[in-house]
């Protein structure tokens, strides 16, 4: 089973663990290598910083990032959208096909589907209204709902902003690892097509008696995506506005983000790159993505989206923005500069990894068909951003963006 989901690491170099922050969390902890199963769980594997590998070349920087792209579509990956930044000096670059039916090449143009990079979104429109004092991060989130919406969720009065944010709110992940009746529903679904799944049918899942709290809030850190739809309904609830509306006023129009937007509500699947996989193991039941779908490639690779209205539309505000890489170095360079907030102690995280060669910040979101990296390195001031239309295919985003990381560090000096 594929599970998207968004991972926030602050790696060091001289240490081949993996030091996982994730969405905001303080706590820095260790977690194993663990081998991507089927439909790619992107984010999990990495290399440390002492780990990355020389691109051993005398290429110029230019002619480096491009031929890593054109190597990881040589390997599989149908079509790559890419961006790297040394100080002031940048290079955008594409690969492969946006379309392999039409035989369509990709450049910076088309929307990538962004899965859990949504989340920062998510989380900058949050920080945004604390700013205004429209709310705050030790609020509880029941207080800024309509009335019973966490009710039959246990502890669902004690959960607040902050533990929404740092996935320390105990709340079932409903697309996680315990999320096989979301993905049977989804998928068996007549309707899956053109179905628009509220937020209060996601949250659903978290309620459900089987489905019990992973620990009381702020006891541990557990991934959640359903944590991320209670604030998008906070943040409609509060904001009186619908959340793409919300990211919008407060992301897109102010960042010049005209490709970004969420499928489903500001676009559909027609208007997005299509996503591709190759199926593997547990994909191929009926109750899949793949069902009833022919290949494109002689591989077996997978058109997922084409002849739908929506894919990723269910992902909401945890995971269905959509943009080309131009539009998301915008976002990046505002949440580098300060102006929007992505991760808890964003100021202090940055300046002590500015101390540390070799540490970078890596956020990842992936499902299927889709995969999406930013690394930021502020020892070097670095930034990789790598959208893939595809999973299970060539290499994974992750392990093209580190590539990029590597050639930029050894690149000349601007």
């Amino acid at each position: 089973m594929n599970r998207d989901r968004l991972s926030v690491r602050q790696t060091a170099g001289g240490s081949d663990a993996l030091r996982m922050m994730t969405a905001g969390s303080p706590e820095v902890r260790t977690i194993r290598h663990r081998t991507p199963g089927a439909g790619v769980l992107i984010g999990l594997a990495a290399f440390g910083g002492a780990a990355l590998f020389s691109t051993g070349n005398a290429k110029s920087p230019d002619q480096s990032y491009q031929g890593i792209i054109d190597d990881a579509v040589a390997r599989g990956v149908p079509g790559l959208q890419a961006y790297v930044r040394k100080g002031e000096t940048r290079w955008s670059g594409t690969s492969g096909l946006s379309s392999v039916e039409k035989s369509s090449a990709m450049d910076l143009t088309p929307r990538m589907r962004l899965a859990s990079l949504t989340k920062m979104m998510t989380y900058a429109t949050i920080m945004d209204f604390v700013k205004q004092g429209r709310l705050r991060l030790p609020d509880r989130a029941a207080t800024l709902l309509p009335p019973g919406t966490l009710d039959g969720i246990p502890f669902g009065g004690e959960i607040t902003v902050t533990q929404l944010l740092d996935h320390t709110s105990g709340l079932h992940n409903f697309n996680g690892e315990d999320g096989r009746d979301f993905f049977a529903d989804l998928f068996s679904d007549p309707q899956r097509g053109t179905r628009r799944w509220t937020a209060r049918e996601l949250l659903a899942y978290a309620i459900k008696p089987q489905h019990r709290p992973t620990g009381r809030p702020g006891a541990r850190m557990s991934y959640s995506s359903t944590g991320y739809i209670v604030l998008e309904m906070i943040l409609e609830n509060v904001g009186g506005k619908p959340f793409p509306q919300l990211f919008r006023e407060h992301l897109f129009d102010p960042l010049g983000m005209t490709s970004a937007g969420v499928e489903g509500a500001d676009f559909g699947a027609g208007e997005i790159a299509d996503s591709y996989a190759l199926a593997h193991g547990d994909a191929l039941r009926s109750a899949s993505p793949f069902a009833a779908r022919k290949p494109v490639r002689p591989d077996g690779l997978v058109n997922l989206s084409t002849g739908l209205d929506h894919y990723n539309a269910w992902a909401r505000a945890a995971g269905a923005v959509s943009a080309n890489v131009e539009d998301l170095v915008k976002f990046m360079d505002a949440v580098q500069a300060g102006r929007y907030t992505v991760l808890r102690d964003q100021a202090a995280e940055f300046a002590r990894s500015k101390l540390k060669p070799n540490s970078y910040f890596d956020w990842n979101g992936g499902s299927w068909g889709i995969q999406a990296t930013i690394l930021f390195e502020p020892f070097r001031d670095l930034t990789v951003i790598v959208l893939s239309n595809a999973s299970n295919t060539g290499p994974p985003s992750p392990d093209i963006a580190k590539r990029l990381l590597v050639a930029a560090r050894e690149a000349p000096q601007p």
